[in-house]
């Protein structure tokens, strides 16, 4: 895509005002004052890596994909790779971490961080709100690894990674609490599922597939994610389908076409119907209506 740039650690890196290292680690830890302009103008980016936020004061409103959140005052919101992000108005008061997943220091870091449900999306929300006593002992390991950042101790960043790991063990078990659910098989089936998507949805959109990765039947695999989400494969397979299409035609210039013939929709009356279907609206009149609202002067 080229109309939205991608915001990763090294474009954060190379703005942080307080940097000493001229390294860039797979790690980083920013506040309000420390944010580029670019995140704080309201202007959509890419996000590439995987972050938490926590808002202590905040009177903004974060779009995520094209839903929005007022975030409260104590929530913390979880992104992953992929992602489209635009904040608007002042977030005063919080802090952002930032990470690859190997930061994480164990074997198959990349399956544990999707494992986790604050970074799935086919069953979690992005935020969870602390109550007073999660909230105090969400800070005290926040300042903590905020102590160890701006030092440069020996084995720095090994210290962060177990700090980090500890904040996410702990948000997952908070968040997991709050919604009352419970890592069954049924569960875990749904996570690979996601991630198999994610990976796979722009040329395989076939639910056959998908169940015999799984090593389960098509009718078995229906019957989880009916049970999980209230959806089947195939809807599922299309929901992120479409929110990558929503992606291209409002933060690139290509055409409904090309687009179209990208995403392996070989008739573009098709990709039509087959957009119009799902969001309401045909491609072409969905990119106005997005581009007069995050780019009005353009």
């Amino acid at each position: 895509m080229e109309d939205i740039p991608q915001i990763g650690i090294p474009e954060l890196y190379a703005d942080y005002a307080n940097q000493k290292s001229s390294t860039q680690p797979k790690f980083i830890l920013l506040k309000p004052e420390n944010m580029p302009e670019y995140i704080k103008s309201g202007n959509p980016f890419r996000n590439v890596n995987y972050g938490i936020s926590f808002f202590v004061e905040s009177n903004s409103e974060l779009n995520i994909d094209f839903n929005s959140y007022k975030p409260k005052k104590n929530t913390v919101y979880f992104g992953s790779p992929g992602q489209v992000f635009a904040i608007n108005g002042e977030f005063t008061e919080g802090i952002g971490v930032l990470f690859q997943a190997d930061f994480i220091l164990r074997y198959g870091a990349q399956q544990w961080l999707q494992s986790l449900p604050i970074f799935n999306r086919f069953l979690s929300e992005p935020f969870i709100e602390l109550s007073e006593e999660d909230l105090l002992m969400f800070q005290r390991l926040i300042n903590e690894m905020d102590t160890e950042y701006v030092n440069d101790d020996f084995l720095k960043y090994e210290i962060l990674e177990a700090q980090l790991t500890q904040v996410l063990v702990k948000l997952s078990r908070l968040y997991r609490a709050s919604k009352e659910s419970k890592i069954s098989v049924d569960t875990q089936h749904m996570m690979t599922l996601e991630s198999l998507i994610n990976k796979q949805f722009k040329n395989n959109r076939s639910v056959v597939d998908y169940a015999a990765q799984l090593y389960m039947t098509p009718q078995n695999l229906n019957r989880i994610t009916k049970k999980a989400m209230g959806k089947s494969v195939s809807e599922l397979i299309n929901e992120k389908l479409i929110i990558e299409i929503k992606r291209y035609l409002v933060y690139t210039d290509m055409s409904s076409e090309e687009i179209a013939h990208f995403f392996n929709f070989y008739d573009n009356s098709y990709f039509t119907k087959t957009f119009k279907k799902a969001v309401g609206e045909t491609p072409k009149a969905f990119r106005k209506r997005q581009k007069e609202l995050f780019f009005p002067m353009k």
